[in-house]
C-alpha cells in the first residue's frame, strides 16, 4: 500500500529542486483565488548561436589582419587575386579573405605591436 503523505512529500521536494535549478526560469503568477504561485518555465534554446558566429567572425578578422600585416598590402592582394582564378574552394577562400576595412584596421594594430617588439 502506497503512503500518500510520502508521495506528496516527494512531489514537493521535486518542485523545490526544479525552482532552484539555474537553467529554469521561475515566474510568479496570481492564481484565481489570489494566491501567488511560482510556475517553472524551461528556457528555450536559441535557434541561432549568436555568440559562436560573432566569435568565429572576430577570429577570421584577426587571422586576416595578421596575414595582411605580415605580407603587406600588395602581396596580400596579389595572393587573393591568384586565389580568385582557382577552383570553387579557392574562390570562396578569396571571398572570405578579401581585405575589408576591419581587416586593414586590425592589420595596422597588429603591425604596431609586431614592429615595436
Amino acid at each position: 500500500m502506497a503512503d500518500v503523505n510520502k508521495d506528496r512529500f516527494i512531489e514537493r521536494l521535486n518542485a523545490i529542486q526544479q525552482k532552484g535549478d539555474p537553467n529554469k526560469k521561475v515566474v510568479r503568477k496570481v492564481s484565481k483565488d489570489g494566491l501567488v504561485v511560482e510556475v517553472v518555465k524551461p528556457r528555450r534554446k536559441k535557434l541561432v548561436p549568436v555568440k559562436s558566429i560573432l566569435t568565429t567572425g572576430l577570429i577570421l578578422i584577426m587571422f586576416k589582419g595578421f596575414l595582411f600585416a605580415q605580407l603587406g598590402g600588395t602581396e596580400y592582394e596579389r595572393r587573393i587575386d591568384t586565389l580568385k582564378k582557382g577552383h570553387s574552394g579557392e574562390v570562396l577562400a578569396a571571398f572570405l579573405l578579401y581585405a575589408d576595412p576591419a581587416t586593414q584596421t586590425m592589420a595596422r594594430g597588429i603591425d604596431v605591436v609586431l614592429r615595436n617588439n
